[in-house]
């Protein structure tokens, strides 16, 4: 059974929990009151406008969660596009590399051609210039030839010999000559 002489002899012995009791009390009789009599609120409710309060921050929250879609969608867009923009960059890259290389195959095949050219021009000149110096040659033997063959006919004249000494004369002047070449 239910004794309030001891429940207010414990409250009274205590003064901190009998004011913490009276300020809870008195909290509670001030919300039941602003709950169930409009006309103290502008003829609203506590209820009313703790709803309304309530509503009005979940409309905001509505609100905000659309932005944040709004945003993540115009995010996955951006990212989509530069995306493409770097499919693009790696495309002209290569684009760029491939031309860069014909080019430079390109001119690697001209600077083989010219020095061919220029090899065939040298080995032309220098057969030119050999095919020369042959002939200067040649006719350098031929006048050493013809000087053999006048002092032959000099000194067998000169000598006046006999017709043995003659050959012998000139078939020395020839071998000679076969020794010029």
């Amino acid at each position: 059974m239910f004794e309030p002489q001891i429940a207010l002899a414990t409250l009274s012995g205590n003064l901190i929990a009998w004011w913490i009791a009276q300020v809870l009390a008195i909290a509670i009789l001030v919300i039941l009151f602003l709950r169930w009599r409009p006309g103290f609120l502008g003829k609203r409710t506590v209820g009313e406008m703790m709803g309304s309060a309530l509503d009005a921050r979940e409309n905001h929250i509505r609100e905000q969660l659309e932005a944040a879609q709004r945003s993540r969608e115009e995010a996955e867009r951006i990212q989509q596009a530069a995306v493409q923009d770097i499919e693009r960059a790696r495309a002209e890259a290569a684009q760029i590399v491939e031309r860069a290389h014909s080019t430079s195959q390109a001119i690697q095949q001209d600077m083989t051609e010219r020095a061919q050219e220029e090899a065939n021009r040298v080995v032309a000149q220098a057969s030119a210039q050999i095919n020369y110096e042959r002939e200067q040659a040649e006719l350098a033997l031929q006048r050493r030839a013809a000087d053999i063959v006048v002092d032959a006919a000099r000194t067998v004249i000169q000598r006046n010999l006999d017709e043995s000494s003659d050959r012998h004369i000139i078939n020395t002047s020839l071998s000679d000559l076969k020794e010029l070449k």
